[in-house]
């Protein structure tokens, strides 16, 4: 069964400032990260469950080529995408939802 994917708005937000400071560093290299980050969601979709919880029911599938990790919950038949944080970032710092 595929699952259907939501991101939330706090990581629309990492999103936008990961591809723009990738972007300042390098253009296309932004464009570069959000290619990975949505093969990776599309990989994500087929099997979530194949990665571990990590806390407080979030799991992580971390990116390849990149240092972040996308940070999610599974309700039913959907994937919330709740972060999107650089792998040296305390989720426990978090300040959403």
């Amino acid at each position: 069964m595929d699952f259907i994917v939501t991101i939330t708005e706090p990581a629309e937000e990492d999103l936008r400032e990961v591809f723009l400071w990738y972007e300042s560093k390098r253009v296309g290299l932004g464009e570069r990260f959000k290619d990975i980050f949505e093969n990776t969601i599309y990989s994500l979709k087929s099997n979530p469950f194949k990665f571990q919880i990590r806390y407080s029911n979030i799991r992580i599938r971390f990116l390849k080529k990149f240092p972040f990790g996308i940070h999610y919950t599974i309700v039913e038949n959907e994937i919330i995408i709740h972060g999107v944080f650089h792998t040296s970032q305390d989720p426990s710092s978090w300040k959403r939802e």
